[in-house]
Protein backbone atom coordinates (compact mmCIF):
# COMPACT_ATOMS: atom_id res chain seq x y z
CA UNK A 1 0.00 0.00 0.00
CA UNK A 2 1.25 3.61 -0.49
CA UNK A 3 2.21 5.60 2.16
CA UNK A 4 2.78 9.01 3.28
CA UNK A 5 5.33 9.97 5.23
CA UNK A 6 8.88 8.22 5.57
CA UNK A 7 9.04 4.08 5.75
CA UNK A 8 12.34 2.02 6.23
CA UNK A 9 12.74 -1.71 5.75
CA UNK A 10 11.73 -3.81 8.26
CA UNK A 11 14.81 -5.35 10.45
CA UNK A 12 14.06 -8.79 9.66
CA UNK A 13 15.77 -10.13 6.80
CA UNK A 14 15.04 -13.10 5.32
CA UNK A 15 15.77 -14.03 1.58
CA UNK A 16 13.06 -14.04 -1.09
CA UNK A 17 12.07 -16.96 -3.13
CA UNK A 18 15.10 -16.88 -6.35
CA UNK A 19 14.91 -17.97 -9.94
CA UNK A 20 17.66 -20.57 -10.74
CA UNK A 21 19.42 -19.25 -13.53
CA UNK A 22 20.19 -22.50 -15.67
CA UNK A 23 16.21 -24.17 -15.11
CA UNK A 24 14.64 -20.48 -15.20
CA UNK A 25 12.65 -22.33 -12.44
CA UNK A 26 11.88 -21.10 -8.54
CA UNK A 27 14.10 -22.79 -5.88
CA UNK A 28 11.26 -22.25 -3.87
CA UNK A 29 7.81 -20.86 -3.35
CA UNK A 30 6.27 -19.32 -0.25
CA UNK A 31 3.86 -20.91 1.56
CA UNK A 32 1.25 -20.25 4.22
CA UNK A 33 1.30 -22.44 7.23
CA UNK A 34 -1.85 -24.49 7.62
CA UNK A 35 -2.25 -22.85 10.81
CA UNK A 36 -3.31 -19.45 8.81
CA UNK A 37 -5.08 -21.24 6.35
CA UNK A 38 -8.59 -20.16 7.75
CA UNK A 39 -7.43 -16.59 8.49
CA UNK A 40 -5.24 -15.94 5.70
CA UNK A 41 -7.47 -17.56 3.34
CA UNK A 42 -5.38 -21.01 2.51
CA UNK A 43 -2.63 -21.88 0.74
CA UNK A 44 -2.26 -19.64 -2.39
CA UNK A 45 -0.72 -22.54 -4.47
CA UNK A 46 -3.87 -23.85 -3.99
CA UNK A 47 -5.39 -20.31 -4.98
CA UNK A 48 -4.05 -20.00 -7.98
CA UNK A 49 -4.29 -23.39 -9.20
CA UNK A 50 -8.19 -23.51 -8.35
CA UNK A 51 -7.94 -20.12 -10.47
CA UNK A 52 -6.37 -21.62 -13.26
CA UNK A 53 -2.95 -20.32 -12.97
CA UNK A 54 0.04 -22.24 -12.76
CA UNK A 55 2.22 -20.77 -9.54
CA UNK A 56 5.41 -21.47 -12.53
CA UNK A 57 3.03 -18.88 -14.99
CA UNK A 58 2.27 -17.15 -12.19
CA UNK A 59 5.65 -16.49 -10.52
CA UNK A 60 7.45 -15.86 -13.87
CA UNK A 61 4.62 -13.19 -14.46
CA UNK A 62 5.06 -11.58 -11.09
CA UNK A 63 8.84 -11.04 -11.31
CA UNK A 64 9.44 -9.94 -14.88
CA UNK A 65 6.65 -7.55 -14.52
CA UNK A 66 7.80 -3.73 -14.26
CA UNK A 67 4.96 -3.07 -12.69
CA UNK A 68 4.41 -4.26 -8.74
CA UNK A 69 1.60 -6.28 -8.44
CA UNK A 70 0.34 -8.17 -5.31
CA UNK A 71 -2.62 -10.85 -4.50
CA UNK A 72 -4.73 -10.22 -1.60
CA UNK A 73 -7.42 -11.76 0.44
CA UNK A 74 -10.25 -9.11 1.70
CA UNK A 75 -10.88 -9.89 5.55
CA UNK A 76 -14.70 -8.98 6.30
CA UNK A 77 -16.82 -8.68 9.57
CA UNK A 78 -20.29 -10.45 10.10
CA UNK A 79 -21.48 -7.39 8.82
CA UNK A 80 -19.90 -7.49 5.92
CA UNK A 81 -17.54 -4.33 6.39
CA UNK A 82 -13.74 -4.71 5.49
CA UNK A 83 -11.63 -4.68 8.44
CA UNK A 84 -8.33 -5.78 7.28
CA UNK A 85 -6.80 -7.48 3.98
CA UNK A 86 -3.40 -10.50 3.89
CA UNK A 87 -0.76 -10.23 1.20
CA UNK A 88 -0.83 -14.19 -0.45
CA UNK A 89 1.24 -13.18 -3.30
CA UNK A 90 4.06 -10.38 -4.61
CA UNK A 91 6.35 -9.67 -7.17
CA UNK A 92 9.92 -8.09 -7.16
CA UNK A 93 8.73 -5.00 -8.19
CA UNK A 94 5.89 -4.52 -5.80
CA UNK A 95 7.96 -6.07 -2.85
CA UNK A 96 11.11 -2.98 -3.45
CA UNK A 97 7.75 -0.31 -3.72
CA UNK A 98 7.04 -1.17 -0.13
CA UNK A 99 9.94 -2.39 1.13
CA UNK A 100 8.41 -5.51 1.55
CA UNK A 101 10.54 -8.69 2.83
CA UNK A 102 9.69 -12.36 1.42
CA UNK A 103 8.45 -13.27 5.30
CA UNK A 104 5.99 -10.85 4.88
CA UNK A 105 3.51 -13.27 2.89
CA UNK A 106 0.56 -14.33 4.64
CA UNK A 107 0.62 -11.50 7.08
CA UNK A 108 -2.27 -8.95 7.75
CA UNK A 109 -1.87 -5.33 6.05
CA UNK A 110 -2.02 -3.66 9.72
CA UNK A 111 0.29 -6.14 10.64
CA UNK A 112 3.05 -4.66 7.84
CA UNK A 113 1.63 -1.03 8.32
CA UNK A 114 0.00 -0.35 11.89
CA UNK A 115 -0.51 3.36 9.89
CA UNK A 116 -2.42 2.03 7.02
CA UNK A 117 -5.72 3.39 8.38
CA UNK A 118 -4.19 7.36 8.91
CA UNK A 119 -3.01 8.18 5.14
CA UNK A 120 -4.43 9.89 2.90
CA UNK A 121 -6.37 6.78 0.92
CA UNK A 122 -9.03 4.56 2.34
CA UNK A 123 -7.06 1.53 1.70
CA UNK A 124 -10.13 -0.52 3.28
CA UNK A 125 -12.45 1.15 1.70
CA UNK A 126 -10.95 0.90 -1.92
CA UNK A 127 -9.95 -2.27 -1.56
CA UNK A 128 -12.77 -3.76 -0.26
CA UNK A 129 -15.15 -2.00 -2.77
CA UNK A 130 -13.45 -4.22 -5.19
CA UNK A 131 -13.15 -7.44 -3.23
CA UNK A 132 -17.05 -7.36 -2.44
CA UNK A 133 -18.23 -6.25 -6.02
CA UNK A 134 -15.72 -7.29 -8.26
CA UNK A 135 -15.38 -4.02 -10.09
CA UNK A 136 -12.32 -2.43 -10.82
CA UNK A 137 -11.02 0.65 -9.25
CA UNK A 138 -8.05 2.99 -9.94
CA UNK A 139 -6.78 5.71 -8.47
CA UNK A 140 -3.35 8.11 -8.29
CA UNK A 141 -1.32 8.95 -5.17
CA UNK A 142 2.01 9.91 -4.43
CA UNK A 143 4.46 7.65 -2.19
CA UNK A 144 6.52 10.07 -0.51
CA UNK A 145 8.90 7.46 0.95
CA UNK A 146 9.85 7.00 -2.83
CA UNK A 147 9.42 10.59 -4.23
CA UNK A 148 7.17 8.62 -6.77
CA UNK A 149 3.88 8.45 -8.19
CA UNK A 150 1.79 5.49 -8.76
CA UNK A 151 -0.97 4.53 -10.27
CA UNK A 152 -2.58 1.82 -8.35
CA UNK A 153 -5.33 -0.31 -10.49
CA UNK A 154 -7.33 -3.13 -8.36
CA UNK A 155 -9.04 -6.13 -9.67
CA UNK A 156 -11.20 -8.95 -8.50
CA UNK A 157 -10.43 -12.57 -9.98
CA UNK A 158 -12.77 -13.85 -7.29
CA UNK A 159 -14.59 -12.43 -4.71
CA UNK A 160 -13.11 -11.89 -1.71
CA UNK A 161 -9.84 -11.88 -3.47
CA UNK A 162 -8.19 -8.53 -5.53
CA UNK A 163 -5.07 -8.22 -7.03
CA UNK A 164 -3.16 -4.65 -6.69
CA UNK A 165 -0.96 -3.50 -9.21
CA UNK A 166 1.17 -0.30 -9.02
CA UNK A 167 2.63 1.30 -11.97
CA UNK A 168 5.25 4.45 -11.88
CA UNK A 169 4.22 7.54 -13.54
CA UNK A 170 6.06 9.63 -11.41
CA UNK A 171 8.14 10.62 -15.22
CA UNK A 172 4.68 11.06 -16.80
CA UNK A 173 3.82 13.23 -13.61
CA UNK A 174 6.90 15.31 -14.17
CA UNK A 175 6.22 15.76 -17.81
CA UNK A 176 3.33 16.74 -17.52
CA UNK A 177 4.27 18.99 -14.74
CA UNK A 178 6.59 20.85 -17.58
CA UNK A 179 4.05 21.12 -19.74
CA UNK A 180 1.10 22.74 -17.39
CA UNK A 181 -1.29 25.30 -19.01
CA UNK A 182 -2.19 28.02 -16.94
CA UNK A 183 -5.61 26.07 -16.33
CA UNK A 184 -3.75 22.76 -15.35
CA UNK A 185 -1.80 25.22 -13.12
CA UNK A 186 -5.53 26.37 -11.42
CA UNK A 187 -6.12 22.66 -11.07
CA UNK A 188 -3.01 22.48 -8.79
CA UNK A 189 -3.57 25.25 -6.39
CA UNK A 190 -7.41 23.62 -6.17
CA UNK A 191 -5.58 20.07 -5.22
CA UNK A 192 -3.61 22.53 -2.38
CA UNK A 193 -6.78 23.96 -1.84
CA UNK A 194 -8.44 20.92 -1.32
CA UNK A 195 -5.68 19.67 0.91
CA UNK A 196 -5.71 22.61 3.27
CA UNK A 197 -9.39 22.36 3.08
CA UNK A 198 -9.05 18.40 4.13
CA UNK A 199 -6.95 19.35 6.85
CA UNK A 200 -9.95 21.78 8.01
CA UNK A 201 -12.39 19.59 7.46
CA UNK A 202 -10.84 17.09 9.77
CA UNK A 203 -9.83 19.16 12.96
CA UNK A 204 -13.78 21.20 12.97
CA UNK A 205 -14.76 20.63 16.32
CA UNK A 206 -18.45 20.25 14.47
CA UNK A 207 -19.50 17.06 12.66
CA UNK A 208 -19.25 17.64 8.99
CA UNK A 209 -21.03 15.00 6.45
CA UNK A 210 -22.56 14.62 3.18
CA UNK A 211 -25.13 12.18 1.72
CA UNK A 212 -25.83 11.33 -1.80
CA UNK A 213 -29.63 12.20 -3.31
CA UNK A 214 -30.53 8.59 -2.18
CA UNK A 215 -29.73 9.31 1.05
CA UNK A 216 -26.91 7.45 1.73
CA UNK A 217 -23.24 8.93 3.23
CA UNK A 218 -20.89 9.66 0.90
CA UNK A 219 -18.26 10.93 3.82
CA UNK A 220 -17.84 13.06 7.05
CA UNK A 221 -15.06 13.79 9.42
CA UNK A 222 -13.92 12.92 12.50
CA UNK A 223 -16.02 15.04 14.49
CA UNK A 224 -19.34 13.72 13.13
CA UNK A 225 -18.25 10.05 13.95
CA UNK A 226 -17.29 10.53 17.61
CA UNK A 227 -20.84 12.97 17.91
CA UNK A 228 -22.98 10.09 17.11
CA UNK A 229 -20.27 7.08 19.01
CA UNK A 230 -20.04 5.17 15.42
CA UNK A 231 -17.13 4.64 13.21
CA UNK A 232 -16.92 6.26 9.82
CA UNK A 233 -17.56 2.41 8.26
CA UNK A 234 -20.78 1.80 10.51
CA UNK A 235 -22.43 5.10 9.72
CA UNK A 236 -21.84 4.58 5.76
CA UNK A 237 -23.81 1.48 5.93
CA UNK A 238 -26.58 3.41 7.90
CA UNK A 239 -29.21 5.66 6.60
CA UNK A 240 -30.30 8.93 8.14
CA UNK A 241 -33.34 7.99 9.89
CA UNK A 242 -31.54 5.63 11.73
CA UNK A 243 -29.85 8.43 13.14
CA UNK A 244 -32.76 10.62 14.08
CA UNK A 245 -35.55 9.93 16.49
CA UNK A 246 -38.28 9.17 14.70
CA UNK A 247 -40.44 12.36 15.31
CA UNK A 248 -37.79 14.17 13.16
CA UNK A 249 -37.86 11.71 10.05
CA UNK A 250 -40.88 14.12 8.58
CA UNK A 251 -38.71 17.13 9.39
CA UNK A 252 -35.99 15.90 7.87
CA UNK A 253 -37.81 14.57 4.48
CA UNK A 254 -39.16 18.14 4.30
CA UNK A 255 -36.02 19.67 4.93
CA UNK A 256 -34.35 18.13 2.35
CA UNK A 257 -36.50 18.48 -0.47
CA UNK A 258 -36.31 22.62 0.14
CA UNK A 259 -32.71 22.63 0.08
CA UNK A 260 -33.49 20.63 -3.29
CA UNK A 261 -35.89 22.47 -4.55
CA UNK A 262 -34.35 26.20 -3.50
CA UNK A 263 -30.63 25.14 -3.21
CA UNK A 264 -30.30 27.05 -0.44
CA UNK A 265 -29.10 26.28 2.91
CA UNK A 266 -31.62 26.24 5.61
CA UNK A 267 -30.42 26.53 9.80
CA UNK A 268 -32.58 24.32 11.52
CA UNK A 269 -32.42 21.91 14.97
CA UNK A 270 -33.47 18.72 15.52
CA UNK A 271 -31.77 15.52 18.38
CA UNK A 272 -29.64 12.94 16.92
CA UNK A 273 -29.60 9.40 18.68
CA UNK A 274 -26.18 7.99 19.22
CA UNK A 275 -25.22 4.54 18.95
CA UNK A 276 -25.22 4.08 22.72
CA UNK A 277 -29.42 5.46 22.90
CA UNK A 278 -28.72 8.77 23.88
CA UNK A 279 -30.57 11.65 22.03
CA UNK A 280 -29.19 14.72 21.91
CA UNK A 281 -30.17 18.17 20.21
CA UNK A 282 -28.24 19.92 17.17
CA UNK A 283 -28.30 22.97 15.28
CA UNK A 284 -27.46 21.92 11.36
CA UNK A 285 -27.10 23.67 8.37
CA UNK A 286 -27.79 21.82 5.18
CA UNK A 287 -27.16 22.89 1.40
CA UNK A 288 -26.99 21.46 -2.00
CA UNK A 289 -23.94 19.21 -2.57
CA UNK A 290 -22.60 19.84 -6.57
CA UNK A 291 -20.02 18.06 -8.88
CA UNK A 292 -17.90 20.24 -11.06
CA UNK A 293 -20.18 21.11 -13.58
CA UNK A 294 -23.20 22.13 -10.47
CA UNK A 295 -24.94 19.26 -10.96
CA UNK A 296 -26.69 18.86 -7.79
CA UNK A 297 -25.69 15.28 -6.49
CA UNK A 298 -26.40 15.39 -2.62
CA UNK A 299 -26.34 17.53 0.28
CA UNK A 300 -23.87 18.72 2.82
CA UNK A 301 -24.66 19.30 6.64
CA UNK A 302 -22.30 20.92 9.55
CA UNK A 303 -24.35 19.30 12.49
CA UNK A 304 -23.59 21.16 15.75
CA UNK A 305 -24.09 19.42 19.28
CA UNK A 306 -25.65 22.50 21.60
CA UNK A 307 -26.87 20.28 24.49
CA UNK A 308 -24.92 22.75 26.83
CA UNK A 309 -26.72 26.12 24.81
CA UNK A 310 -29.80 24.22 25.68
CA UNK A 311 -29.07 23.55 29.36
CA UNK A 312 -27.84 27.05 29.63
CA UNK A 313 -31.04 28.37 27.75
CA UNK A 314 -33.23 26.30 30.40
CA UNK A 315 -31.69 27.82 33.21
CA UNK A 316 -31.47 31.25 32.59
CA UNK A 317 -35.30 30.96 31.79
CA UNK A 318 -35.78 29.42 35.39
CA UNK A 319 -33.89 32.63 36.73
CA UNK A 320 -35.71 34.56 34.97
CA UNK A 321 -38.89 32.82 35.80
CA UNK A 322 -37.53 32.85 39.34
CA UNK A 323 -36.64 36.34 39.24
CA UNK A 324 -40.35 37.46 37.92
CA UNK A 325 -41.84 35.52 41.10
CA UNK A 326 -39.62 37.57 43.15
CA UNK A 327 -40.77 40.58 41.27
CA UNK A 328 -44.39 39.60 41.79
CA UNK A 329 -43.52 38.81 45.46
CA UNK A 330 -42.26 42.02 46.52
CA UNK A 331 -44.57 44.03 44.71
CA UNK A 332 -47.29 41.95 46.98
CA UNK A 333 -45.65 42.44 50.34
CA UNK A 334 -45.19 46.50 49.25
CA UNK A 335 -48.78 46.58 48.74
CA UNK A 336 -49.31 44.66 51.72
CA UNK A 337 -47.28 46.55 53.26
CA UNK A 338 -49.03 49.91 52.35
CA UNK A 339 -52.57 48.56 53.18
CA UNK A 340 -51.88 47.23 56.64
CA UNK A 341 -50.23 50.96 57.27
CA UNK A 342 -53.48 52.24 56.27
CA UNK A 343 -55.56 49.95 58.38
CA UNK A 344 -53.40 50.38 60.92
CA UNK A 345 -53.39 54.18 60.67
CA UNK A 346 -57.93 53.68 60.41
CA UNK A 347 -57.82 51.14 63.75
CA UNK A 348 -55.30 53.89 65.80
CA UNK A 349 -57.84 56.81 64.82
CA UNK A 350 -61.16 54.54 65.26
CA UNK A 351 -59.31 52.86 68.29
CA UNK A 352 -59.03 56.23 69.83
CA UNK A 353 -62.09 57.84 68.84
CA UNK A 354 -64.70 55.40 69.73
CA UNK A 355 -62.66 54.08 73.20
CA UNK A 356 -63.70 57.34 75.20
CA UNK A 357 -67.46 57.44 74.32
CA UNK A 358 -67.80 53.35 74.96
CA UNK A 359 -66.65 54.12 78.28
CA UNK A 360 -68.88 56.89 79.06
CA UNK A 361 -71.64 54.33 77.68
CA UNK A 362 -70.84 51.60 79.99
CA UNK A 363 -70.69 53.98 82.62
CA UNK A 364 -74.06 55.53 82.03
CA UNK A 365 -75.37 51.98 81.35
CA UNK A 366 -74.38 50.66 84.56
CA UNK A 367 -76.03 54.27 86.49
CA UNK A 368 -79.03 53.38 83.92
CA UNK A 369 -79.56 49.93 85.52
CA UNK A 370 -79.13 50.76 88.91
CA UNK A 371 -82.18 53.16 89.12
CA UNK A 372 -83.82 50.57 86.85
CA UNK A 373 -83.38 48.09 89.78
CA UNK A 374 -85.45 50.56 92.28
CA UNK A 375 -88.23 50.73 90.12
CA UNK A 376 -91.59 48.56 91.59
CA UNK A 377 -92.14 44.85 89.34
CA UNK A 378 -93.79 45.47 86.60
CA UNK A 379 -94.23 45.81 82.60
CA UNK A 380 -92.30 48.98 82.16
CA UNK A 381 -89.31 47.49 84.90
CA UNK A 382 -88.62 44.63 82.55
CA UNK A 383 -88.90 46.75 79.26
CA UNK A 384 -86.27 48.87 80.92
CA UNK A 385 -84.19 46.10 81.90
CA UNK A 386 -84.60 44.41 78.47
CA UNK A 387 -82.99 47.47 76.75
CA UNK A 388 -80.33 48.28 78.87
CA UNK A 389 -79.23 44.25 78.50
CA UNK A 390 -79.48 44.74 74.82
CA UNK A 391 -77.12 48.07 75.03
CA UNK A 392 -74.72 46.57 77.19
CA UNK A 393 -74.65 43.33 74.25
CA UNK A 394 -73.68 45.99 71.52
CA UNK A 395 -71.44 48.07 73.80
CA UNK A 396 -69.06 44.87 74.70
CA UNK A 397 -69.27 43.81 70.81
CA UNK A 398 -68.65 47.83 69.81
CA UNK A 399 -65.53 46.99 72.20
CA UNK A 400 -64.59 43.68 71.15
CA UNK A 401 -64.10 45.33 67.84
CA UNK A 402 -61.73 48.13 69.12
CA UNK A 403 -59.60 45.91 70.83
CA UNK A 404 -59.04 43.87 68.07
CA UNK A 405 -58.24 46.38 65.86
CA UNK A 406 -55.87 47.71 68.89
CA UNK A 407 -54.44 44.08 69.02
CA UNK A 408 -53.68 44.15 65.23
CA UNK A 409 -51.49 47.06 64.44
CA UNK A 410 -49.84 46.77 68.19
CA UNK A 411 -46.63 45.66 68.09
CA UNK A 412 -46.32 42.04 68.91
CA UNK A 413 -44.08 40.99 71.84
CA UNK A 414 -43.52 37.72 72.51
CA UNK A 415 -42.95 36.82 76.44
CA UNK A 416 -41.93 32.72 76.13
CA UNK A 417 -42.14 30.92 79.44
CA UNK A 418 -41.99 26.86 80.31
CA UNK A 419 -45.97 26.26 80.04
CA UNK A 420 -47.74 23.13 79.94
CA UNK A 421 -49.51 22.83 76.58
CA UNK A 422 -52.05 20.17 77.77
CA UNK A 423 -53.18 22.71 80.39
CA UNK A 424 -53.78 26.07 78.22
CA UNK A 425 -55.43 23.65 75.52
CA UNK A 426 -57.67 22.26 78.34
CA UNK A 427 -58.22 25.79 79.72
CA UNK A 428 -59.26 26.75 76.18
CA UNK A 429 -61.69 24.41 76.13
CA UNK A 430 -63.32 25.17 79.09
CA UNK A 431 -63.38 29.22 78.14
CA UNK A 432 -65.09 28.57 75.11
CA UNK A 433 -69.18 27.51 75.10
CA UNK A 434 -69.36 24.82 73.27
CA UNK A 435 -73.33 23.64 72.51
CA UNK A 436 -74.51 20.04 73.44
CA UNK A 437 -74.89 18.59 69.22
CA UNK A 438 -70.84 19.19 69.49
CA UNK A 439 -68.88 15.92 70.18
CA UNK A 440 -65.58 17.56 71.67
CA UNK A 441 -62.23 15.02 71.24
CA UNK A 442 -58.85 16.28 72.74
CA UNK A 443 -56.18 14.29 71.73
CA UNK A 444 -53.13 14.53 73.41
CA UNK A 445 -50.77 12.50 76.01
CA UNK A 446 -50.84 12.98 79.71
CA UNK A 447 -47.11 13.46 79.93
CA UNK A 448 -46.45 15.92 76.82
CA UNK A 449 -43.26 17.90 77.40
CA UNK A 450 -43.30 21.73 78.81
CA UNK A 451 -42.84 24.05 75.77
CA UNK A 452 -41.62 27.83 75.73
CA UNK A 453 -44.44 30.40 74.38
CA UNK A 454 -46.48 33.14 75.56
CA UNK A 455 -49.28 31.79 77.37
CA UNK A 456 -51.48 34.29 76.76
CA UNK A 457 -51.23 34.72 73.22
CA UNK A 458 -51.06 31.51 72.37
CA UNK A 459 -54.31 30.88 74.25
CA UNK A 460 -55.97 33.69 72.30
CA UNK A 461 -54.93 32.12 68.97
CA UNK A 462 -56.43 28.95 70.64
CA UNK A 463 -59.37 30.44 71.79
CA UNK A 464 -60.17 32.02 68.23
CA UNK A 465 -59.50 28.74 66.46
CA UNK A 466 -61.85 26.72 68.95
CA UNK A 467 -64.57 29.40 68.38
CA UNK A 468 -64.27 29.67 64.45
CA UNK A 469 -64.83 25.57 64.73
CA UNK A 470 -67.83 25.81 67.03
CA UNK A 471 -69.32 27.87 64.39
CA UNK A 472 -68.82 26.52 61.44
CA UNK A 473 -70.80 23.70 62.82
CA UNK A 474 -74.41 25.02 63.70
CA UNK A 475 -75.66 21.86 63.02
CA UNK A 476 -73.78 20.20 65.48
CA UNK A 477 -70.51 17.93 64.49
CA UNK A 478 -67.25 16.59 66.23
CA UNK A 479 -64.32 19.17 67.38
CA UNK A 480 -61.08 17.69 67.67
CA UNK A 481 -57.78 19.42 69.26
CA UNK A 482 -54.42 17.42 69.18
CA UNK A 483 -51.00 17.88 69.86
CA UNK A 484 -47.43 16.68 68.96
CA UNK A 485 -43.87 16.93 68.73
CA UNK A 486 -42.50 16.06 65.26
CA UNK A 487 -39.14 15.30 64.04
CA UNK A 488 -37.87 19.01 64.06
CA UNK A 489 -38.78 19.33 68.13
CA UNK A 490 -40.90 21.45 66.91
CA UNK A 491 -45.03 21.90 68.67
CA UNK A 492 -47.85 20.92 66.88
CA UNK A 493 -51.42 21.75 67.37
CA UNK A 494 -54.44 20.67 65.24
CA UNK A 495 -57.96 22.24 65.36
CA UNK A 496 -60.30 19.81 63.10
CA UNK A 497 -63.99 20.19 62.68
CA UNK A 498 -66.67 18.81 60.88
CA UNK A 499 -68.48 21.76 59.66
CA UNK A 500 -69.14 23.22 56.50
CA UNK A 501 -65.88 23.57 55.22
CA UNK A 502 -64.13 26.69 53.10
CA UNK A 503 -64.97 27.68 49.70
CA UNK A 504 -62.37 26.87 47.02
CA UNK A 505 -62.30 30.49 45.99
CA UNK A 506 -62.13 32.35 48.94
CA UNK A 507 -58.85 30.08 50.50
CA UNK A 508 -56.19 32.14 49.89
CA UNK A 509 -57.99 34.94 51.24
CA UNK A 510 -58.52 33.71 54.72
CA UNK A 511 -55.75 34.99 56.59
CA UNK A 512 -56.54 38.06 54.62
CA UNK A 513 -57.02 41.62 57.40
CA UNK A 514 -60.60 42.92 57.41
CA UNK A 515 -61.75 39.50 55.12
CA UNK A 516 -64.82 37.63 56.55
CA UNK A 517 -67.86 35.39 56.07
CA UNK A 518 -69.45 36.08 58.74
CA UNK A 519 -72.46 38.58 59.28
CA UNK A 520 -70.86 40.12 62.36
CA UNK A 521 -67.31 39.59 61.84
CA UNK A 522 -64.48 41.86 61.25
CA UNK A 523 -61.81 39.97 59.35
CA UNK A 524 -58.81 40.36 62.13
CA UNK A 525 -59.13 36.90 63.74
CA UNK A 526 -57.28 34.90 61.76
CA UNK A 527 -54.90 37.81 60.77
CA UNK A 528 -54.02 37.87 64.18
CA UNK A 529 -53.55 34.31 64.71
CA UNK A 530 -50.71 34.54 62.14
CA UNK A 531 -49.22 37.08 63.03
CA UNK A 532 -48.84 35.55 67.01
CA UNK A 533 -47.68 32.53 65.37
CA UNK A 534 -44.49 33.94 62.80
CA UNK A 535 -43.61 35.96 65.87
CA UNK A 536 -42.99 32.67 67.70
CA UNK A 537 -41.31 31.42 64.79
CA UNK A 538 -43.75 29.43 63.61
CA UNK A 539 -46.34 29.06 60.58
CA UNK A 540 -49.94 28.66 60.90
CA UNK A 541 -51.70 26.41 57.77
CA UNK A 542 -55.01 24.82 57.13
CA UNK A 543 -56.59 22.18 55.01
CA UNK A 544 -60.44 21.80 54.26
CA UNK A 545 -63.13 20.83 51.97
CA UNK A 546 -66.06 22.70 51.16
CA UNK A 547 -69.04 20.42 53.30
CA UNK A 548 -66.68 18.32 54.93
CA UNK A 549 -64.93 20.62 57.64
CA UNK A 550 -61.52 21.88 58.17
CA UNK A 551 -58.54 21.61 59.72
CA UNK A 552 -56.10 24.40 61.21
CA UNK A 553 -52.65 23.76 62.24
CA UNK A 554 -50.11 25.50 64.21
CA UNK A 555 -46.18 24.51 64.85
CA UNK A 556 -43.59 26.80 66.14
CA UNK A 557 -40.27 25.57 67.82
CA UNK A 558 -40.72 23.76 71.53
CA UNK A 559 -37.90 25.29 72.86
Amino acid sequence: MAREGNTTANSIDLTQPKPDNQTNRFISSPKISSSQDIEDGGNSRDLLEDLGISNLQFRSLFDNLPQGVALYKMVFDKDGVPVDFILLESNKAYDDIHFFKRERIGKKATELDPNIKNGSVDWLCFYGKVAATCVPEQLETYFEPKDKWYQIYAYSPKKTYFVSVFMDITEQKKKNAMELSEEEKWEQQLFLSEKRYRKLYETSQDGIMERDLKGRMVDCNKAYAKMLGYSKNELRLMTAQQLIPEKWHEQREKTVNKVLQTGRSIVFEREYKRKDGTVFPASVRTWPSTDAKGKVIGIWSIVRDITEQKEYQKNLLDHANDLEKIVEDRTKQLKDSERLAAIGQTAAMVGHDLRNPLQSITGELYLAKSEVETLPQGEVKNNLAESIQIIEEQSAYMDKIVSDLQAFVRPIRIDKQPISLTELVAAVLASVAIPENIKMNMDMKTDFPKVKADAQLLKRVLINLVTNAVQAMPDGGELTVSAELNSQNQAVVAVQDTGVGIAEKIKNQIFTPLFTTKPRGQGFGLAVCKRVIEAHGGSINFESQEGKGAKFTIQFPAN
